[in-house]
Formats: structure tokens, sequence, C-alpha cells
């Protein structure tokens, strides 16, 4: 506001200087009384008729007034026509005008600049081609084409960070300058969000549009990307389109050949979702203070037929990229709940939901379908979500909070305390349980800041009536500070690790003549 009151200002300040001068002299007139000494002197002297002399000095005044206001008028007007030419053509001359991004000009003048300051860290640069466009053009005429080009643009905006540059090079051709701070991991990231956000449908006057995108990447000092950067970029995206198109290549060897072994991975990803070769493994959630078991967190786990043994932060981070993510959560929770349908009824079963399939529209309906298909008792349930899930809708989170909980599916909020967000989540949603994020649980008794804020964390959901289960417990110490405290349930290494199902029917089986639970240690050959 302070702005535009200062431009609105500046614009009319020749009139505000003629407003002051005139209420100067007007002042100083008054003040000696100039008035009354005229009247007083043109009566004296009404031969010379002063009077009349008065009157036109006065009519020429305005006169002359007038017609300054309207010569300053119009000379502002001349300027500010002056100025938005002047910024129309610096907006013509560095930015493309269909899609606002930056130009080839601007991309190719920012990479000289940096090569003149000398910044001596390596950049990375890409080269994004689109796929399939041409038919689009060819089709459905170059009004849809270009509505394309706009969402694309959008699209590649949303998965960059501020000190990333991305411009229009020309027809369907972008290019990415990378950030200082991005290394090569998360440039590749990065772009293979770019990948799988432009692979989604396109809406466009009324028709459904498919495209794809080739991307191109290689690194460099910043003294070479004008000479080298593009170039070799350029050339990596040549690579990619003869790999199949819907790839990405580094122009550096070392790190092609990472990617390839990383692109290897999401197919055989994709085939194994589709085989219900990823599988549920089963961490126990035990009560504290009492070393029963009451229940299970369900985590995925994927064994390579080749490779072995995949880390789930390798593929869960593929399945984030690729947009696998969703139908991998699916698959988990149907066979989890198809494996612990016939477990004792007093056991939960918790399953973590994807940002991404927490704000799926058909949620409640999909989780009601799997849950009656698979024969799965909904009060055994428990749905895990995390902050980053509910705060970009908190009116459709609470609505479905509400819906789940009206099945019987009890709602828990995870890793608390790592979000910003925390208490008014907890003020607006109807949360049945806080899980405590293992970074204030693990090694807790050596850490007393952690230590006052699980205090507080359990004396808050005490006073919301809200349940608590500590994650990270990892030691002895651990787990006697967490009890102190009156935590209601635990989970951690401290335990157990996740087991199969397999494993988890041996334990139940184990016990199952016994009047008791199962207790939260198992025999030394199956720990972790």
């Amino acid at each position: 506001m302070p702005i535009t009151v200062w431009k609105h200002l500046k614009s009319n300040l020749g009139y505000l200087a003629i407003v002051a001068i005139t209420l100067v002299l007007w002042q100083i007139a008054v003040t000696l009384e100039l008035f009354e000494r005229f009247h007083e002197f043109s009566r004296q002297h009404e031969d010379w008729e002063l009077d009349e002399i008065g009157i036109l000095v006065l009519l020429s005044s305005v006169a002359t007034g007038g017609a300054l206001i309207w010569r300053w008028r119009h000379l502002s007007q001349a300027l500010r026509e002056r100025d938005e030419a002047q910024r129309q053509a610096e907006q013509h001359a560095w930015f493309d005008p269909l899609t606002g991004l930056a130009n080839r000009r601007y991309f190719q003048s920012r990479l000289k600049s940096l090569a003149e300051a000398g910044a001596g860290a390596c950049r990375i640069v890409a080269i994004i081609d689109l796929d399939r466009f041409k038919p689009v053009n060819d089709l459905h005429g170059h009004a849809v084409g270009d509505a394309v080009l706009k969402c694309v643009a959008r699209r590649i905006q949303a998965e960059l960070d501020a000190e990333s540059t991305v411009a229009r090079l020309g027809g369907d051709e972008f290019a990415i300058l990378f950030g200082e701070e991005t290394d090569t991991n998360e440039a590749e990231r990065i772009a293979r969000r770019i990948i799988t956000s432009i692979g989604q449908p396109f809406r466009a006057d009324d028709l459904t549009v498919v495209i794809g995108t080739s991307i191109g990447l290689a690194r460099a000092g910043a003294d070479a990307l004008v000479t080298e950067g593009l170039q070799q970029a350029d050339r990596a995206l040549y690579v990619a389109k003869r790999a199949g198109r819907g790839a990405l290549a580094w122009y550096d060897a070392d790190l092609g050949q990472r990617s390839r072994e990383r692109a290897e991975l999401e197919n055989d990803l994709r085939m194994a979702l589709r085989n219900e070769e990823v599988f549920p493994f089963f961490q126990p959630i035990c009560g504290l203070g009492t070393n029963e078991i009451r229940g299970f967190e369900v985590l995925a786990r994927w064994t390579h037929p080749q490779r072995g043994p995949i880390s789930p932060d390798v593929f869960i981070e593929i399945a984030e990229d690729t947009g696998l993510i969703s139908e991998l959560g699916w698959t988990i929770l149907r066979q989890a709940c198809r494996r612990a349908r016939n477990w004792p009824k007093d056991l939960t079963l918790a399953v973590n939901i994807s940002p991404k399939q927490f704000l799926d529209g058909a949620l409640v309906q999909k989780i009601g379908d799997i849950l009656r298909e698979e024969g799965f008792d909904p009060h055994c349930l428990e749905i895990e979500i995390t902050e980053n899930a509910v705060i970009v809708d908190m009116d459709f989170a609470g609505s479905a909070i509400r819906e789940l909980q009206s099945m019987g599916v009890t709602v828990a909020l995870d890793d608390f305390g790592t979000g910003f967000s925390s208490l008014s989540n907890l003020r607006r949603l109807p949360f049945d349980r806080l899980k405590i994020d293992r970074s204030f649980i693990t090694n807790i008794a050596a850490d007393p800041s952690n230590q006052r804020i699980v205090e507080g964390i359990l004396s808050l959901a005490r006073g919301l009536k809200i349940g608590v289960t500590a994650e990270g417990i990892e030691t002895e110490s651990d787990l006697e500070f967490v009890s102190a405290l009156a935590c209601e349930y635990g989970q951690g290494f401290y335990f157990n690790k996740a087991i199969s199902a397999d494993e988890v029917d041996w334990l139940l089986d184990a016990v199952e003549d016994c009047e008791e639970r199962p207790k939260v240690h198992f025999p030394a050959s199956r720990q972790a």
C-alpha cells in the first residue's frame, strides 16, 4: 500500500507543487496585508483604473496556471507512455511473451554474467524438449498448442526453487540453470519429477492432450557454461531421445551410467508393484510398562530378483518422483489387510498414507473398498498421515478424517513435532493419536532439549485426550525415560525390526495357547 500511495503522489507532483506555491503566496499576501494595501492604494488613485488592471492580472494568472496544468499533464502522460514502452521493450527483449518465462537471450546473458563474475562452483544445466508435441499443433491447432506450452511452463516452475532459472529457448524447447546449491542427485530428482508432471494429461479447449518430455543434463564450471554447458546438455538430450523418449540422460559418463541404472530400477519397480512383489513388513507397536504387543506398523519392503534388498529410502524416493507413490501405498494397504485379517482383533494395523493418496478425492471410498474386499475390520486399522498432507486443504482434511472415523478407522498424525503448524492442526483436526517423531526420542536421555519437547507433547496430548506413540526407541535408556513420562505406546529397534507376515504368524501361533499377549522381545535369532 505505501508503494501505491507514493506512485500516485509522484504522478501528481506537478499539481501538488502548484497548489503549494499558491498557498505560500497566499500566506505571504495575508501576512503582509497586501490585499488591504492594494485596495487602499487603488481608492487613492482611482483614475489609474488599478482594479481593472488587477482583474486582468488575476485572469491572466488563472489562464497561465491552467495552461501550465494542461501542459504538465500532457508531459506526464508522454513520460508514462515512454516508460511503459520501455518496459514492454525490455519485457519482449528478455522474456517469452507466451509463457512469461525468460527467453534464450536472457538465459545466455545469465550464463555470461556467471562467467564474468568468476564463480568457480560447478552448475548444472538442463535442456528440456517436449515429446509428441508437433501432432498437438497439427491436429488441434496452434491455440491448443499455445495453451499446452503455458501449462508446461507452470509445471516446470512448480518443481524448481527460487535459485534456479528456467527459460523457453524457442518452440517446445526449455532450459534450466539450477541453483548453486543443487547437486547432481537433487537435479536428477527434479528432472524426473518434471518428466512425471509433464506426462500427466493437459486440458485445453475441452480437449485432453497427452505429451511427454526428454531431458538432457550437464554440469560445468561457471566459466564454461556459455561455451560448453548448453552444448553438452543438448548432446545429452539427443541421447535421451534415442533411448526412447520420456527419459533423461547425463553428458557425464559416470552420471549417465547411474541414471540408466535408476531408470532400470524405475521400470522394475513398476513391474514389482503390478505383480505385488513389494511386500508389507510389520514392526511391533508395544504398550510401555506392560511389555505387550498392541499392534504393528506396516512398512514396505522390496527384494529385487537380481539386486537383492532395495532400501526403502531408494524405492520410495523413486515412487515419489515418478508418481507411483499412490499405487505403492494402495498395494501395501491391500496386502497388509489380507495378511492380517485373521490376527487377534485387539491388535491394530497402522498404515502410512502418502500426501498424494490423502488428497485423492476418492480416499475414503478406496479405503472402504479395500477393507470390504479383503474382509478386514475397520476398527483394527489406524491410518497415519503427515502434516504435509493436511496443511494443503484443511477443510478437506477435516472432512476426510471424520469420514474415516465414522467407518471405525483410527487416524494418527505421524512425525509429530517436525512440521510448522502442529498446534494449529491439533486444534482444528480431530486426530485420535500422535506419533512423536523418532528424532525427538532416540538418545533422549542425553538431550535435555528433546526431553522438554517430549514432556510438552505428552502434556498437550493428555489435555486433548489424544493417544501418543513414541517412535525411535532404540536403547534401554530411551525406553526408561519415555516410560517414566507415562507415554502409552512405543516402537523402535529396541523391541524389534520390521518382520514379515510369516514371522508375525509364527509369533502369534507360538502364544496361541497362552492367556497373555505376546511379549515385545522376540528370540535372539530373530532380533535385528
